[in-house]
């Protein structure tokens, strides 16, 4: 993935000091590699029940299910 503005734009809103100069983009280069990956979902390893992928999976259903349930008090 690539940054989504070309070298040398203003960044607005990124600079909130008084008196600094405006921030400006960088070339892609000049950004750590490990930025790129930030955005790529994590792959869990599938490590039985009980572990930690199934934690997860458990997690976000009772949280969908917890808000399904919300909106549904609300009709």
């Amino acid at each position: 993935a690539k940054s989504s503005c070309p070298a040398n734009t203003v960044l607005n809103g990124v600079n909130y000091l008084k008196g600094q100069p405006e921030v400006l983009a960088l070339p892609d280069e000049e950004y750590p590699q490990w930025l790129w990956t930030l955005l790529d979902k994590k792959e869990l390893p599938d490590d039985g029940p009980g572990g930690k992928a199934e934690k997860v999976r458990l997690r976000k259903e009772n949280r969908q299910r917890i808000r399904e349930q919300n909106f549904l008090k609300t009709q």
